[in-house]
């Protein structure tokens, strides 16, 4: 019975609504409907809002308490394995490391350019551009201005064992 009171009252109240948004003029029922399109607007975002805090919530509040426990669960595995060694009398191993290769030291000689034309214009580059390329490692072409860098010079690599 308590429910049908509730129903009772919403429609009553939804009758006396469309009462006066009907008797009212036309531009108070242009207001009243943007307003009310306004309202549920903003009653959607401030929902969706809230939902995405509390799932932000929950998220974070499960990944603490996922890397606390895996951690507690760390530390009582190092913790059990050291009295593991202590009461055994064992050593404990050391991490083995990788076999040792031989290493050659390699180093970059020389890059040999072939910086002759820009690549944007075509022109010829200068001897004065090429001895700030080999001095700064850039330049830019005289006529476009195009800035020219090892990367559109690399020609090869040459590597010395």
């Amino acid at each position: 019975m308590e429910w049908e009171n509730i129903f009772n009252s919403i429609g009553f109240w939804y009758n006396v609504f469309i009462e006066w948004y009907i008797s009212a003029p036309i531009y108070g029922q242009v207001f009243a409907l943007i307003g009310l399109i306004t309202l549920l607007a903003l009653a959607i975002t401030l929902l969706f809002y809230i939902i995405k805090g509390i799932a932000y919530l929950v998220y974070y509040t499960f990944k603490g308490v996922y890397y606390l426990l895996k951690y507690i669960g760390y530390g009582f595995y190092k913790l059990t394995e050291g009295f593991y060694f202590l009461v055994s009398g064992k050593s404990k191993p050391s991490k083995q490391e990788g076999s040792h290769t031989n290493i050659q030291n390699t180093t970059i000689n020389q890059y040999n350019y072939i910086l002759e034309y820009c690549s944007e214009c075509g022109r010829k580059i200068s001897e004065r551009m090429k001895l700030h390329f080999e001095k700064n490692g850039m330049a830019f072409c005289e006529n476009c201005g195009k800035q020219l860098t090892i990367n559109h010079a690399l020609r090869t690599l040459t590597v010395s064992h």
